[in-house]
């Protein structure tokens, strides 16, 4: 095989480029070929184009993307490729990295264009018209207006809010519909109220019906074949030197026999676990071993804190949750209406185009396979609608499950837009059951904990398939007795106006106390 025949194999096999003409520091800080390590591997092997990673931390997915998005730079004439980081200190690491990838290639092959330095972020090669860019996202502006080729938004998750969908619009506009175009999203988890999580389920649940243009990836932490302690590293703890079965806990013994692993990954996990709980006590609340090292796509996106609702129950309905297979009033549909049954359409209006108007409708006298009564969510209904839309909207929506009670969350422009409707929720004293003359729930500093207490003793009743409900009771915690919410909150709110007002009857007897709040404790 002659000079050029081994050119033109290694421009067709990206892999084998990598492996034979590029070196990279380990983690040791030698220089050494860039040989794929098994997650990187897959990387390369499953690419669409379009593609978003959950992935756990430090396992040289930016390198990939930066090695490959180099070689297309230097080969492919005309080529704009730009890197997006979450912050600058990130975005001068990934620079440096671009530096080093080039700097060997040009050591074994001096032919490859030469690089123009332009800015600190802009490393330009003028004979063939590249140009390479990595900015952060809070100074991302956009590169003079040309097409993007490839793009790399990496640590999607750590992105502050507002400049993912600042930066996200701009800059997929600017990539071609040509299949030699790539648009890679990629993260470590960091909860699910950030755009990372939306994109990530989008892609996940709603490929396949038309609804995302993202393929899913997800990496398990043992995915990765360094993440291991043998039984002699001076780093494994005490007592883990011999492991047995008979010494695992719950989920290490459910790793062991159901996803292979060996004592030397539990050895390493166990470490990794003492070393999160060691900063979690030095005030580094977001370092939870399963955000950085995933083990399934549920627990990942969990964030730190104490959460109001139990964990377990969360999980277990996460993993239950699925797109709705019927479409219909603008509402997704677990659960058509069934002759006979009552039904309850819990509404928490937003506020226009500044947060989400949610509709939930329930039915609270079903009954799961093995006969125990379930609160069953049937259908939501959610959008950026104004009141009177949403309104119109939740009132046919009621009608067709039989006529269903609506309560919704008071508000003067929302209630007054359902006056006409037949079968209202009007607030009622919890303990007394006194019906009052105001229409709907009203949520309020006072009502809020009692709102969660609720919606927590009744949690293991509670049948749903919509992932929305379940990730926002991820988002309420308890803070030193207080009540925080961790991002938006509309779909959670109907679920506890749906169980705090379900068959517009007192809720349950034997709260402490001997009377309930005033008459008018919704106009305070």
């Amino acid at each position: 095989m002659n000079t050029h025949q081994a050119m033109e194999l290694l421009l067709s096999n990206r892999r084998l480029f990598m492996e034979t003409l590029m070196r990279i520091e380990n983690k040791n800080r030698v220089l050494v070929p860039f040989t794929l390590k098994a997650i990187q591997a897959n990387i390369d092997e499953t690419a669409t184009g379009r593609d978003v990673y959950v992935k756990p931390s430090q396992i040289g997915a930016s390198s990939y993307f930066i090695c490959d998005y180099l070689i297309d730079t230097l080969t492919i004439p005309g080529t704009t490729s730009i890197l997006i980081s979450y912050d600058e200190f990130i975005s001068g690491r990934l620079l440096r990295k671009v530096q080093m990838f080039y700097d060997y290639l040009l050591y074994l092959i001096p032919t490859i264009p030469k690089m123009h330095h332009r800015s600190t972020s802009e490393k330009t090669f003028p004979e063939i018209n590249g140009s390479f860019y990595i900015s952060s996202a809070r100074s991302f502006s956009g590169v003079r207006g040309e097409p993007i080729h490839n793009l790399l938004m990496d640590e999607f998750g750590f992105w502050q809010p507002g400049d993912a969908a600042r930066v996200f619009a701009a800059a997929m506009q600017r990539v071609p519909l040509e299949l030699n175009t790539k648009v890679k999203i990629v993260s470590t988890p960091n909860g699910e109220d950030n755009d990372f999580y939306n994109v990530y389920m989008a892609a996940k649940e709603g490929r396949k019906v038309g609804k995302s243009v993202f393929t899913a990836h997800f990496y398990r932490w043992f995915d990765h074949e360094e993440y291991r302690l043998s039984a002699d590293n001076i780093f494994a703890l005490p007592g883990d030197e011999g492991l047995t079965m008979d010494m695992l806990d719950t989920e290490e013994h459910e790793l062991v026999v159901f996803q292979g692993l060996d004592f030397d990954q539990i050895r390493w996990r166990r470490y990794k676990m003492a070393e999160m709980d060691s900063l979690r006590r030095s005030g580094e609340t977001r370092l939870i071993f399963k955000q950085e090292y995933p083990e399934d796509d549920i627990s990942c996106f969990q964030t730190a804190g104490d959460m109001a609702y139990d964990v377990d129950i969360l999980t277990s309905l996460a993993r239950g949750c699925y797109p709705a297979p019927i479409h219909n009033l603008g509402a997704d549909i677990w659960f058509p209406p069934e002759e006979g049954l009552k039904y309850l359409v819990a509404i928490d209006p937003g506020v226009g185009k500044q947060s989400e108007s949610v509709a939930t409708v329930w039915n609270f006298s079903a009954l799961d396979d093995s006969g125990l009564l379930v609160f069953r969510h049937c259908a939501t209904l959610s959008g950026y609608y104004d009141e009177e839309d949403m309104a119109n909207r939740c009132m046919p929506l009621a009608v067709y499950y039989n006529n269903a009670l609506i309560a919704n969350e008071d508000s003067l422009g929302f209630t007054a837009q359902i006056k006409t409707y037949p079968d209202l929720y009007y607030r009622t004293d919890p303990i007394s059951g006194k019906v009052g003359r105001q229409i709907g729930w009203q949520t309020t500093r006072s009502t809020k904990p009692y709102m969660i207490t609720e919606v927590s003793r009744h949690l293991p009743k509670v049948e749903t398939h919509d992932i929305r409900i379940v990730s926002q009771c991820r988002n309420i915690r308890w803070d030193g007795g207080r009540i925080e919410v961790l991002g938006a909150d509309d779909y959670h709110d109907s679920l506890a106006i749906a169980i705090v007002c379900r068959e517009a009857l007192p809720v349950e007897r034997g709260l402490v106390g001997t009377a309930g709040w005033s008459d008018d404790w919704g106009r305070r």
